[in-house]
């Protein structure tokens, strides 16, 4: 019986139809079908290859930076079959539609069939794929030196009979003349742009400059690494940067004591560059924390990082601090938290380099201190990692409703109960990670990705392929939905039917099948039941019991790919969403309303201060669940404008820390703004929220999602 991979490769489209992908706008699949026979790592590379030469580019007006647009690789184009970090993208069902219907040749239409049958027989495969490419590496030794490792290892493998790591060897090659093919196009477009402006032209100038020796030459100044930056975030999709301040300073601090820029120069040409992160929807950049070798990271680079981020809605700045973080470092983050964009979002650094190795992510030194996050704040160890982020989804409300419904009524005592919804997730924890584990499976056979492959230490050295498990690091991050949700309604159960015997399980479970109607009364008294997020000790014990179950039982579990899964609570704008699967639960939430927006308190229902807020928040097992547990808290703008309430906020954040809290996202926006751009959000085009993992555009949020920004505590 064939595989699906060999009956792929058996497929022989006429050249033609071939030609006919081209005229249809369809590169990647004229390069992926034109390499006949060839394994799918290839195919996709070939695919790469004939988008890059076809891939219509951004205009040039003068910028430092090119590109500095939207992504290049990604949707630039409408392709029924595109490429994506994630995976093979597609079927896209309404470009097909609309690309039938424009058809006016029998090749064209034919194109299109093999297209849809394609997709019709093609194995998918979920899960999320944030990464980091080794920038560090490739600004040291330039992308000329990976050209001659790929030719050393082919040489080595032809000699040896290996033909997948030929293959392998054969698709980086294909891949590092895709990146000549871009560079080539990018001088192209800013040698035949004419400006007026006699600076916009030296900027021209210069750019030229640098783009003739990076990224394939290694950088020889400040500016070069940064346009070798910005080059290969876009070679790679146009996702993170990672250690960026780290990978900089070198240069940075070169220049600086040449007086080759000075630090204003710096913010302008990292503010660039932020927008391109922008413009991209892009993601993560980890500044501060340890530099590689052990030492204290924060510089004045990582007061330049943050004082770009000023404003700004990306990237997902992460700022680690330790104990010894200098105060001009702190002093630049609340700055920038004060102008309302919720960056930098905060990080204890001695807390997550313990709870690394708590997990057993078996990093050690060096690398351990080369943490970063990927997405909104998925952990990763920058360059050599293929960390699943996200992976998949733990509903926790979801779960206890199917345990409430099948077990409640069926216990004397609340210790009869837990126990049970333990089980429950358990089960759950088993299924879904096994889920996991198999796409993974499937994307190490059908969904090869030859950039990261290139990009990513130990992929060329081992010869094996990124999504088959080449990268160092290869653990899982999985979401756990609904904490406070979860939480409450067990310190409710607890109370009111098993302590205090006000109301028997049926009575319960007709209420919450009635979403509460009728029984408005029971909700009421349900509503003030020890919660979640206000240092009431008999929630936060329920807290701690929790989390440490669903936190140590994910740590229990290999992925296909090796290392861990990792426990995390990232609900970014997702928590609307997921709530609509969840019914009524008994903290009075009603049937498809929002869970919980992180893993602090409900919208809302912390009512007893930051202090309190946070000291529930530390009750969490959080030294378990490094993949990142997002905390929101909105805090007043008059915090920030005087000296003493600057110390007071900052004593609030190292207090949580000391605690055992890992991270810290900080709104600042006023009550009475919210409510206008409630009303009028047209005049609030500009406006930045943080949400559950990231700061997005007011405008960009649904009006559910809003309204849930509104009931959020303001402190």
């Amino acid at each position: 019986m064939k595989t699906v991979e060999s009956a792929l490769q058996s497929v022989t489209v006429p050249s033609d139809v071939l030609a006919a992908m081209d005229e249809i706008g369809e590169p990647f699949s004229a390069g992926y079908f034109g390499a006949e026979d060839e394994p799918i790592v290839i195919r996709i590379a070939e695919g790469l290859r004939r988008y890059a030469l076809a891939v219509p580019l951004w205009k040039y007006h003068g910028e430092p930076l090119y590109p500095c647009d939207g992504p290049v690789l990604w949707n630039r184009i409408p392709q029924v079959m595109a490429f994506h970090y994630v995976r093979l993208d597609g079927p896209h069902l309404n470009i097909l539609q609309d690309k039938r219907a424009a058809a006016t040749t029998e090749a064209q239409r034919e194109a299109l069939d093999v297209l849809e049958q394609f997709w019709a027989d093609y194995p998918g495969a979920g899960g999320w794929t944030h990464s980091i490419p080794n920038y560090r590496r490739i600004l040291a030794e330039g992308l000329a030196s990976y050209a001659e490792r790929v030719e050393e290892h082919l040489t080595r493998t032809i000699s040896d009979g290996d033909e997948e790591r030929r293959d392998f060897y054969r698709a980086m090659q294909i891949v590092l003349e895709t990146a000549e093919i871009l560079r080539a196009r990018f001088v192209a477009t800013i040698t035949q742009t004419e400006l007026d402006d006699a600076q916009a032209e030296a900027k021209r100038r210069r750019l030229l400059a640098a783009l003739a020796r990076v990224p394939f030459a290694p950088a020889s100044s400040f500016y070069e690494a940064v346009v070798a930056e910005n080059f290969i975030f876009y070679f790679d999709d146009s996702d993170n940067l990672g250690r960026f301040d780290q990978d900089l300073w070198p240069y940075y601090e070169a220049d600086l004591q040449a007086q080759q820029i000075t630090h204003e120069e710096a913010v302008t040409l990292v503010a660039q560059l932020w927008d391109n992160m922008d413009a991209c929807t892009a993601w993560n950049v980890a500044i501060g924390g340890t530099n590689p070798e052990g030492q204290p990271g924060s510089t004045e680079f990582t007061r330049v990082c943050i004082e770009a981020a000023q404003g700004k809605r990306r990237p997902n700045l992460a700022l680690r601090l330790r104990e010894d973080t200098p105060e001009e470092v702190w002093d630049a983050a609340l700055d920038c938290i004060a102008t309302g964009n919720g960056l930098p979002a905060l990080y204890c650094e001695e807390n997550y380099l313990r709870a690394i190795r708590e997990a057993d992510l078996e990093a050690p030194a060096p690398d351990i201190y080369d943490f970063a996050f990927g997405g909104c704040t998925e952990l990763m160890i920058h360059g050599c990692s293929n960390v699943g982020s996200l992976d998949g989804d733990i509903n926790l409300p979801q779960v206890l409703t199917q345990t409430i419904s099948t077990h409640l009524a069926g216990f004397e005592s609340f210790e009869e109960f837990f126990p049970a919804y333990l089980q429950d997730l358990e089960s759950e924890i088993a299924q879904h990670t096994q889920f996991i584990s198999e796409q993974q499976r499937l994307k190490s056979l059908y969904h090869p990705q030859p950039i990261r492959s290139l990009l990513m230490d130990d992929c060329l050295d081992e010869g094996v392929e990124y999504a088959a498990g080449g990268a160092r690091y290869n653990w899982s991050v999985i979401n756990v939905m609904g904490l406070a949700n979860a939480i409450d309604s067990l310190a409710a159960i607890r109370e009111v039917i098993f302590e205090k015997a006000e109301i028997t399980a049926q009575e319960l479970l007709e209420a919450l099948e009635a979403n509460f109607e009728g029984h408005e009364v029971l909700r009421h008294r349900l509503q003030r039941c020890p919660r979640y997020g206000n240092g009431d000790p008999r929630a936060d014990e329920l807290a701690h019991r929790l989390s440490e179950f669903v936190f140590t039982e994910l740590l229990k579990r290999r992925p296909w790919r090796g290392g861990r899964f990792v426990g995390s609570c990232l609900m970014f704008t997702t928590y609307a969403r997921f709530g609509q699967r969840v019914p009524a639960t008994p903290d009075g939430r009603l049937d498809g309303e929002p869970i919980a927006d992180s893993a602090g308190a409900y919208q809302g229902r912390d009512v007893r201060g930051p202090t309190a807020l946070l000291s529930s928040a530390a009750r969490l097992d959080q030294i378990h669940a490094p993949g990142t547990l997002v905390v929101n808290i909105r805090v007043s703008q008059e915090h920030f404008q005087s000296p003493a309430g600057r110390e007071k906020l900052k004593a609030l954040i190292r207090g949580y820390f000391d605690l055992g809290g890992m991270q810290l996202q900080v709104l600042v926006v006023d009550q009475e703004l919210l409510r206008d751009a409630l009303e009028h959000p047209e005049r609030h085009e500009d406006l930045i929220i943080r949400v559950g993992g990231y700061s997005e555009y007011w405008k960009n949020l649904t009006p559910e999602l809003r309204r849930t920004v509104l009931e959020r505590t303001e402190h």
